[in-house]
Protein backbone atom coordinates (compact mmCIF):
# COMPACT_ATOMS: atom_id res chain seq x y z
CA UNK A 1 0.00 0.00 0.00
CA UNK A 2 1.11 3.31 -0.99
CA UNK A 3 2.32 5.68 2.07
CA UNK A 4 -0.20 8.17 3.26
CA UNK A 5 -3.21 6.28 1.64
CA UNK A 6 -6.46 5.14 3.42
CA UNK A 7 -7.90 1.82 2.93
CA UNK A 8 -11.88 1.50 2.10
CA UNK A 9 -14.33 -1.04 2.28
CA UNK A 10 -17.02 -1.06 -0.17
CA UNK A 11 -20.30 -3.76 0.22
CA UNK A 12 -22.60 -1.48 -1.93
CA UNK A 13 -22.72 -1.44 -5.70
CA UNK A 14 -20.34 1.05 -7.42
CA UNK A 15 -19.05 2.85 -10.69
CA UNK A 16 -16.42 2.51 -12.27
CA UNK A 17 -15.59 6.46 -12.04
CA UNK A 18 -16.36 6.24 -9.04
CA UNK A 19 -13.47 4.03 -7.98
CA UNK A 20 -11.40 5.64 -10.40
CA UNK A 21 -12.04 8.63 -7.87
CA UNK A 22 -11.05 7.24 -5.00
CA UNK A 23 -7.82 6.36 -6.71
CA UNK A 24 -7.10 9.43 -7.65
CA UNK A 25 -7.59 10.58 -3.19
CA UNK A 26 -4.80 7.89 -2.63
CA UNK A 27 -7.94 5.83 -1.30
CA UNK A 28 -7.24 1.90 -1.64
CA UNK A 29 -10.41 -0.42 -1.83
CA UNK A 30 -11.56 -3.55 -1.56
CA UNK A 31 -15.18 -4.96 -2.81
CA UNK A 32 -17.24 -7.15 -1.39
CA UNK A 33 -20.80 -8.51 -0.03
CA UNK A 34 -23.88 -7.46 -0.76
CA UNK A 35 -23.04 -4.85 -3.92
CA UNK A 36 -20.88 -7.08 -5.27
CA UNK A 37 -21.87 -10.43 -4.90
CA UNK A 38 -25.72 -10.50 -3.05
CA UNK A 39 -24.21 -12.33 -0.27
CA UNK A 40 -24.75 -10.29 2.82
CA UNK A 41 -21.53 -10.14 5.25
CA UNK A 42 -21.88 -11.38 8.95
CA UNK A 43 -20.93 -9.14 11.75
CA UNK A 44 -17.53 -11.59 12.32
CA UNK A 45 -16.76 -11.30 8.40
CA UNK A 46 -17.52 -7.18 8.14
CA UNK A 47 -15.17 -7.01 11.35
CA UNK A 48 -12.36 -9.04 9.59
CA UNK A 49 -12.51 -7.22 6.32
CA UNK A 50 -12.89 -3.46 7.75
CA UNK A 51 -10.35 -4.09 10.54
CA UNK A 52 -7.84 -1.75 8.94
CA UNK A 53 -9.64 0.60 7.17
CA UNK A 54 -10.52 4.10 7.68
CA UNK A 55 -13.83 3.77 5.46
CA UNK A 56 -16.76 1.92 5.40
CA UNK A 57 -19.35 1.75 2.75
CA UNK A 58 -21.99 -0.20 3.51
CA UNK A 59 -25.88 -0.50 1.96
CA UNK A 60 -27.33 -3.99 3.52
CA UNK A 61 -23.99 -4.68 6.07
CA UNK A 62 -24.97 -3.80 9.36
CA UNK A 63 -22.96 -1.76 11.11
CA UNK A 64 -24.15 -2.20 14.74
CA UNK A 65 -22.13 -1.48 17.89
CA UNK A 66 -20.61 -4.53 18.21
CA UNK A 67 -19.24 -4.32 14.53
CA UNK A 68 -18.16 -0.66 15.05
CA UNK A 69 -16.26 -0.94 18.67
CA UNK A 70 -14.46 -3.41 17.10
CA UNK A 71 -13.10 -1.29 13.92
CA UNK A 72 -10.50 0.77 15.67
CA UNK A 73 -8.99 2.75 12.40
CA UNK A 74 -12.68 3.85 11.11
CA UNK A 75 -12.83 7.51 10.62
CA UNK A 76 -15.49 7.89 7.74
CA UNK A 77 -19.22 5.78 7.20
CA UNK A 78 -20.91 5.96 3.70
CA UNK A 79 -23.95 4.73 3.33
CA UNK A 80 -25.78 4.22 0.14
CA UNK A 81 -29.54 4.13 1.59
CA UNK A 82 -32.17 6.97 2.02
CA UNK A 83 -31.82 6.59 5.80
CA UNK A 84 -28.73 4.91 7.62
CA UNK A 85 -30.96 2.40 9.05
CA UNK A 86 -28.40 -0.08 9.74
CA UNK A 87 -25.76 1.91 10.56
CA UNK A 88 -25.71 3.03 15.10
CA UNK A 89 -26.04 6.26 14.59
CA UNK A 90 -25.21 7.36 18.52
CA UNK A 91 -22.02 5.73 18.36
CA UNK A 92 -20.57 7.44 15.21
CA UNK A 93 -22.18 10.64 16.63
CA UNK A 94 -19.97 9.70 20.16
CA UNK A 95 -16.92 8.38 18.86
CA UNK A 96 -17.36 11.57 15.92
CA UNK A 97 -17.22 9.52 12.75
CA UNK A 98 -19.11 10.94 9.80
CA UNK A 99 -22.01 9.05 8.46
CA UNK A 100 -22.87 10.30 4.91
CA UNK A 101 -26.53 8.35 3.90
CA UNK A 102 -28.09 9.00 0.17
CA UNK A 103 -31.27 10.47 0.41
CA UNK A 104 -33.04 11.20 -3.00
CA UNK A 105 -30.76 8.80 -4.32
CA UNK A 106 -33.68 6.95 -6.58
CA UNK A 107 -36.53 10.67 -5.61
CA UNK A 108 -35.93 10.59 -9.67
CA UNK A 109 -36.67 6.68 -10.51
CA UNK A 110 -40.03 6.21 -7.54
CA UNK A 111 -41.23 9.31 -9.53
CA UNK A 112 -41.18 8.17 -12.73
CA UNK A 113 -42.40 5.16 -11.07
CA UNK A 114 -45.32 6.82 -10.13
CA UNK A 115 -46.01 8.68 -13.06
CA UNK A 116 -46.00 5.33 -15.26
CA UNK A 117 -48.46 3.88 -12.83
CA UNK A 118 -50.72 6.70 -13.03
CA UNK A 119 -50.64 6.45 -16.84
CA UNK A 120 -51.25 2.85 -16.83
CA UNK A 121 -54.15 2.70 -14.62
CA UNK A 122 -55.92 5.70 -15.61
CA UNK A 123 -55.52 4.77 -19.18
CA UNK A 124 -55.89 0.67 -18.60
CA UNK A 125 -52.77 -0.19 -20.28
CA UNK A 126 -52.05 -2.92 -18.60
CA UNK A 127 -55.72 -4.19 -18.07
CA UNK A 128 -56.41 -3.97 -21.76
CA UNK A 129 -53.28 -5.79 -22.48
CA UNK A 130 -54.45 -8.43 -19.99
CA UNK A 131 -57.33 -9.06 -22.08
CA UNK A 132 -55.63 -9.25 -25.10
CA UNK A 133 -53.86 -12.22 -24.55
CA UNK A 134 -56.46 -13.96 -22.07
CA UNK A 135 -59.74 -13.47 -24.21
CA UNK A 136 -58.84 -11.63 -27.67
CA UNK A 137 -60.08 -8.68 -29.07
CA UNK A 138 -63.41 -8.11 -28.90
CA UNK A 139 -64.57 -7.37 -24.88
CA UNK A 140 -68.11 -8.80 -24.34
CA UNK A 141 -68.13 -8.74 -28.47
CA UNK A 142 -67.58 -4.73 -27.94
CA UNK A 143 -64.94 -2.97 -29.55
CA UNK A 144 -62.02 -2.70 -26.85
CA UNK A 145 -61.82 1.11 -27.71
CA UNK A 146 -65.56 1.29 -26.02
CA UNK A 147 -64.41 -1.03 -22.72
CA UNK A 148 -60.93 0.83 -22.27
CA UNK A 149 -61.41 4.50 -22.72
CA UNK A 150 -59.69 5.98 -19.74
CA UNK A 151 -58.83 9.56 -18.19
CA UNK A 152 -56.46 12.08 -19.65
CA UNK A 153 -53.99 12.76 -16.34
CA UNK A 154 -54.11 16.68 -17.34
CA UNK A 155 -57.84 16.42 -16.48
CA UNK A 156 -57.54 14.82 -13.31
CA UNK A 157 -56.88 15.71 -9.44
CA UNK A 158 -53.84 13.89 -8.16
CA UNK A 159 -53.27 13.83 -4.27
CA UNK A 160 -49.65 13.57 -2.47
CA UNK A 161 -49.54 11.95 0.72
CA UNK A 162 -46.10 13.13 1.95
CA UNK A 163 -44.33 15.62 0.18
CA UNK A 164 -40.53 15.08 0.62
CA UNK A 165 -38.00 14.58 -2.01
CA UNK A 166 -40.27 12.36 -4.19
CA UNK A 167 -43.35 13.83 -3.58
CA UNK A 168 -41.67 16.99 -5.17
CA UNK A 169 -40.42 15.40 -8.29
CA UNK A 170 -43.94 13.65 -8.96
CA UNK A 171 -45.39 16.74 -8.54
CA UNK A 172 -43.47 18.82 -10.77
CA UNK A 173 -43.69 15.89 -13.29
CA UNK A 174 -47.31 16.24 -13.23
CA UNK A 175 -47.60 19.96 -13.47
CA UNK A 176 -44.87 20.59 -16.45
CA UNK A 177 -45.68 17.79 -18.05
CA UNK A 178 -49.29 17.44 -18.18
CA UNK A 179 -51.17 20.57 -16.66
CA UNK A 180 -52.60 18.13 -13.88
CA UNK A 181 -53.74 19.69 -10.54
CA UNK A 182 -52.18 18.66 -7.64
CA UNK A 183 -52.34 18.52 -3.50
CA UNK A 184 -50.40 17.18 -0.86
CA UNK A 185 -50.47 16.50 3.18
CA UNK A 186 -47.26 16.51 5.09
CA UNK A 187 -47.83 18.46 8.22
CA UNK A 188 -43.98 19.60 8.06
CA UNK A 189 -44.09 21.23 4.34
CA UNK A 190 -46.17 24.70 4.70
CA UNK A 191 -46.06 25.63 0.77
CA UNK A 192 -45.04 24.84 -2.73
CA UNK A 193 -44.93 26.10 -6.09
CA UNK A 194 -46.15 22.76 -7.62
CA UNK A 195 -48.68 22.05 -5.28
CA UNK A 196 -51.98 22.89 -2.96
CA UNK A 197 -51.42 22.02 0.79
CA UNK A 198 -54.80 20.67 2.02
CA UNK A 199 -55.17 20.58 6.01
CA UNK A 200 -56.18 16.58 6.67
CA UNK A 201 -55.61 13.44 4.65
CA UNK A 202 -59.43 13.12 4.37
CA UNK A 203 -59.29 15.82 2.10
CA UNK A 204 -56.68 15.09 0.20
CA UNK A 205 -58.74 11.78 -0.74
CA UNK A 206 -62.25 13.47 -1.05
CA UNK A 207 -60.87 15.76 -3.39
CA UNK A 208 -58.25 13.23 -5.37
CA UNK A 209 -58.68 11.56 -7.98
CA UNK A 210 -55.56 9.51 -7.58
CA UNK A 211 -53.50 9.27 -4.53
CA UNK A 212 -50.06 8.19 -4.69
CA UNK A 213 -48.27 7.41 -1.55
CA UNK A 214 -44.53 8.70 0.02
CA UNK A 215 -44.96 9.18 3.87
CA UNK A 216 -42.60 7.36 6.30
CA UNK A 217 -43.91 4.65 8.38
CA UNK A 218 -44.18 6.54 11.91
CA UNK A 219 -46.51 6.26 14.73
CA UNK A 220 -48.46 9.26 13.35
CA UNK A 221 -48.65 7.23 9.50
CA UNK A 222 -48.86 3.71 10.46
CA UNK A 223 -52.17 2.20 8.93
CA UNK A 224 -53.28 5.37 8.17
CA UNK A 225 -54.64 4.70 4.86
CA UNK A 226 -57.82 2.56 6.15
CA UNK A 227 -61.59 1.19 4.49
CA UNK A 228 -63.18 4.72 5.18
CA UNK A 229 -60.22 7.12 3.59
CA UNK A 230 -60.40 4.44 0.66
CA UNK A 231 -64.02 5.01 0.35
CA UNK A 232 -63.39 8.75 0.27
CA UNK A 233 -60.93 7.90 -3.00
CA UNK A 234 -64.16 6.44 -4.44
CA UNK A 235 -64.92 3.92 -7.63
CA UNK A 236 -63.25 5.59 -9.59
CA UNK A 237 -60.27 6.09 -7.46
CA UNK A 238 -56.63 5.29 -8.05
CA UNK A 239 -53.79 4.17 -5.42
CA UNK A 240 -50.13 4.37 -5.78
CA UNK A 241 -48.08 2.59 -2.93
CA UNK A 242 -44.83 2.80 -3.80
CA UNK A 243 -43.74 4.00 -0.36
CA UNK A 244 -44.18 1.49 2.88
CA UNK A 245 -46.60 -1.26 2.96
CA UNK A 246 -47.52 -0.75 6.70
CA UNK A 247 -48.81 3.10 5.50
CA UNK A 248 -52.02 0.88 4.25
CA UNK A 249 -54.14 -1.57 6.23
CA UNK A 250 -53.63 -4.27 3.87
CA UNK A 251 -56.87 -6.09 4.53
CA UNK A 252 -58.90 -2.78 4.01
CA UNK A 253 -56.90 -1.97 0.64
CA UNK A 254 -57.74 -6.14 -0.70
CA UNK A 255 -61.45 -5.58 0.20
CA UNK A 256 -61.85 -1.90 -1.23
CA UNK A 257 -60.47 -3.52 -4.50
CA UNK A 258 -62.29 -6.81 -4.39
CA UNK A 259 -65.74 -5.07 -4.35
CA UNK A 260 -64.51 -2.06 -6.45
CA UNK A 261 -64.62 0.56 -3.71
CA UNK A 262 -61.95 1.81 -5.54
CA UNK A 263 -60.91 1.43 -9.23
CA UNK A 264 -57.64 0.48 -8.77
CA UNK A 265 -53.98 0.28 -7.43
CA UNK A 266 -50.23 0.16 -8.13
CA UNK A 267 -48.19 -1.93 -5.18
CA UNK A 268 -44.82 -1.82 -5.61
CA UNK A 269 -44.25 -2.71 -1.66
CA UNK A 270 -45.78 -5.32 0.25
CA UNK A 271 -46.30 -6.00 3.92
CA UNK A 272 -44.03 -9.08 4.14
CA UNK A 273 -41.67 -9.83 1.37
CA UNK A 274 -41.33 -11.80 -1.19
CA UNK A 275 -44.51 -12.61 -1.95
CA UNK A 276 -45.10 -16.30 -3.29
CA UNK A 277 -46.85 -16.28 -7.24
CA UNK A 278 -49.79 -17.41 -5.38
CA UNK A 279 -50.15 -14.14 -3.34
CA UNK A 280 -53.74 -13.03 -3.17
CA UNK A 281 -52.51 -9.47 -4.66
CA UNK A 282 -51.45 -11.52 -7.76
CA UNK A 283 -55.25 -12.66 -8.39
CA UNK A 284 -56.72 -9.06 -8.25
CA UNK A 285 -57.54 -8.10 -12.09
CA UNK A 286 -57.30 -3.80 -11.31
CA UNK A 287 -53.84 -4.34 -9.49
CA UNK A 288 -50.47 -3.72 -10.78
CA UNK A 289 -47.83 -5.61 -8.74
CA UNK A 290 -44.40 -5.30 -8.95
CA UNK A 291 -41.65 -6.56 -6.92
CA UNK A 292 -40.35 -3.82 -5.22
CA UNK A 293 -38.55 -1.64 -8.28
CA UNK A 294 -39.80 1.21 -8.09
CA UNK A 295 -36.15 2.78 -7.34
CA UNK A 296 -34.42 0.22 -9.37
CA UNK A 297 -32.76 2.31 -12.19
CA UNK A 298 -29.88 2.06 -13.41
CA UNK A 299 -29.14 5.93 -12.52
CA UNK A 300 -29.64 5.13 -8.56
CA UNK A 301 -25.69 4.07 -8.34
CA UNK A 302 -24.43 6.67 -10.01
CA UNK A 303 -26.16 8.85 -7.71
CA UNK A 304 -25.34 7.42 -4.66
CA UNK A 305 -21.68 7.42 -5.82
CA UNK A 306 -22.14 11.09 -6.14
CA UNK A 307 -23.22 11.42 -2.75
CA UNK A 308 -21.02 9.31 -0.83
CA UNK A 309 -17.56 11.15 -3.24
CA UNK A 310 -18.94 14.34 -1.95
CA UNK A 311 -18.72 13.59 1.76
CA UNK A 312 -15.79 11.69 1.70
CA UNK A 313 -14.29 14.95 -0.14
CA UNK A 314 -15.59 17.19 2.44
CA UNK A 315 -14.33 14.92 5.83
CA UNK A 316 -10.85 14.41 3.58
CA UNK A 317 -10.75 18.43 3.05
CA UNK A 318 -11.86 18.91 7.00
CA UNK A 319 -9.43 17.00 8.27
CA UNK A 320 -6.53 17.24 5.70
CA UNK A 321 -5.95 14.19 5.66
CA UNK A 322 -4.94 13.07 2.03
CA UNK A 323 -4.35 15.37 -0.85
CA UNK A 324 -7.48 15.43 -3.17
CA UNK A 325 -6.97 14.62 -6.95
CA UNK A 326 -4.65 17.47 -8.83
Amino acid sequence: MQANSLRALITCEVTTEFLASLKERNIQYELCGWGQNGMTLSDSELVAKAQNCEIVIVEIEELNRKVLESLPNLKFVGVSRGTPVNVDLGFCDQQKIPVVHTPGRNADSVADYCLAMMLDLSRKLTSSSRHLSNEGWLFDGKLPYLEFRGREIGNLVIGLYGFGQIGVRVAQRLINGFGATVYYFDPFVESSSYATKVSSLEELFEISDIVSLHAPVVSGTENSVDRALLKKLGPEGILISSARAKLVVEEDLYQALKTREIASAAIDVFWSEPIEKTDKWLGLPNVICTPHIAGASLDVVSNHCETILNGIDKWLSSNNTVKGPA
